[in-house]
């Protein structure tokens, strides 16, 4: 029989056992939620950090955009936002590299507390335009009528896309609206369901109304002309009251046009025959294809044997030294003799002058039939395609013509008294890239072969017999952007920054 005495000790034990499991209990529990509360904590800094980080990435764009970009940089946020302010011991560090060739890597570092982010990204300055992808691009209208057309590379349209009497096209179709054959069928890789890509994504074109940065482009480049070994053209014609502004380039096998670099003419170029170097042709006004114009030293072969990536990698890296020229209009590319004298009738007037009334509505694009459109009224908000403030109407002979009369160009050849002496409606080879925020229009040759890219707002192009587009896989931006670039033409640009890679 227990005593008293035994069973209040037998209670003492059990009652200091019994805390003794709450305090181990309480403390493991306190424990734990101290844990978890420091977990938390640390997940949430590392959130900020990250966020933060990435902030930092886009400040670094930023400063690359505006110039001359700082190479190190700290943002420290502990005086911005007050006593409340809850990243009060939080920093940005954002280091910029210059690599090159418009090439910048940022690096972006946060830290939160105790956590740290790091975000990297290599950015491209001034990137040329993704409009230079395909071979025959034009923002409103794209049309293929003619079962003598052949388009041999990826070809593309903002608006709708239509093709009539059967054309071939041996690559991709992209359209921003329909791709319409009438049901008459489309030849080649383009005529599968698989290689048309109606309702795709609408591209920006580049905007040429403001000349400046290719003025300055081509005087830091020290672009420049030359003809026989006499330069023509240094870096920019027509900023000097001794020049006309307006100017004429022929070049022949033996004495072709040498370009080197960017070259900026405020008016009016008028240009054929042979031509060399690697360039690009900024005008204030219209370009005008008065004949054939070939590369001296063209590739060996127009289009690659293949689509194979590989094989196209092959033919870009042994051609990558050839002869490739861009002509870029502020307004539009004429081609052929459009006064009708040399070749016969230019008729592309009769499909031209229904084109070109920015009044289009709140898509840009005509004949969608969308809000604003064909109302009488012009929104600059919207409708000003190529941002000059003017309601641009249809295209006429003004917009056709050159701006002064042929006799007062700069470098006229001897005996040239009238336009149709040095233009022909017999064009047959056309080497280059073309680019222009109005309208490419003229008449060709019999059997002509383009050998670059048509890209234009509007396309009157009126051809006899056969047409061919084989584009010129240089100037894709798989070999003139990121750091894989094989080619800086310095092509019109539509946009101040690309990411070309991002990584933590």
């Amino acid at each position: 029989m227990k005593t008293l005495r035994q069973n209040k000790g037998f209670m003492l034990v059990l009652t200091m056992t019994f805390l003794s499991v709450i305090f181990i209990g309480g403390s493991s529990f306190l424990s734990m939620t101290t844990s978890e509360t420091k977990f938390s904590e640390r997940q949430s800094d590392s959130t900020k950090a990250f966020f933060l980080a990435e902030a930092g990435i886009e400040r670094g764009i930023y400063l690359v955009k505006s110039g001359n970009p700082p190479s190190s940089v700290t943002y420290n946020l502990t005086s911005q936002g007050g006593a409340n302010n809850y990243l009060e011991k939080s920093n940005i560090t954002i280091q910029i590299q210059d690599l090159g060739n418009n090439l910048y890597q940022i690096a972006s570092t946060s830290q939160v507390g105790n956590s740290a982010k790091t975000i990297n990204s290599t950015v491209q300055k001034n990137p040329p335009s993704k409009v230079f992808d395909y071979g025959y691009f034009i923002n409103n209208w794209g049309w293929f009528y003619g079962n003598g057309i052949t388009a041999n590379g990826d070809v593309r349209s903002n608006g709708r896309f239509d093709f009539r009497d059967n054309p071939r096209v041996e690559g991709h179709i992209y359209a921003g609206k329909e791709i319409d054959d009438r049901g008459q069928g489309i030849r080649g890789k383009g005529g599968q369901k698989d290689h048309q890509h109606p309702y795709s994504e609408e591209l920006e074109m580049p905007n040429l109304q403001d000349l400046s940065y290719y003025t300055a482009l081509a005087k830091k480049e020290g672009g420049n002309i030359k003809i026989g070994g006499k330069t023509i053209i240094d870096k920019v014609f027509g900023d000097d009251p001794n020049e006309t502004g307006n100017i004429v380039l022929t070049g022949t096998s033996s004495t072709p046009i040498e370009i080197t670099g960017p070259v900026v003419v405020t008016g009016d170029v008028v240009i054929k025959g042979t031509i060399k170097g690697q360039g690009v042709i900024y005008t204030g006004r219209n370009v005008y294809i008065a004949g054939d114009i070939t590369y001296k030293n063209a590739p060996s072969s127009p289009r690659p044997a293949s689509d194979d990536p590989s094989t196209v990698d092959n033919w870009v890296r042994a051609h990558k030294d050839k002869d490739l020229v861009g002509f870029a209009a502020r307004e539009s590319v004429i081609m052929g003799d459009y006064t009708g004298r040399n070749g016969g009738p230019w008729y592309s007037n009769q499909w031209l002058f229904g084109m070109g009334n920015e009044d289009v509505g709140l898509d840009g694009i005509p004949d969608t039939r969308d809000s604003g459109e064909n109302d009488g009224r012009f929104d600059p908000a919207y409708e000003d395609l190529d941002g000059d403030g003017i309601w641009d109407k249809d295209y006429n002979w003004q917009s056709v013509k050159t701006q002064t009369d042929i006799r007062n160009f700069s470098n006229l050849p001897k005996g040239v008294t009238r336009f149709s002496d040095i233009a022909t409606n017999y064009i047959n080879s056309v080497d280059g890239v073309f680019y222009t925020n109005h309208a490419f229009a003229g008449r060709t040759g019999y059997g002509v072969h383009f050998n670059g890219a048509i890209i234009s707002k509007d396309e009157a192009i009126i051809y006899r017999n056969t047409l061919v587009i084989n584009y010129d896989e240089r100037i894709n931006s798989r070999y003139t952007s990121g750091l894989n670039r094989l080619i800086d033409l310095k092509l019109p640009v539509s946009k101040k920054v690309e990411i070309v890679r991002w990584w933590e």
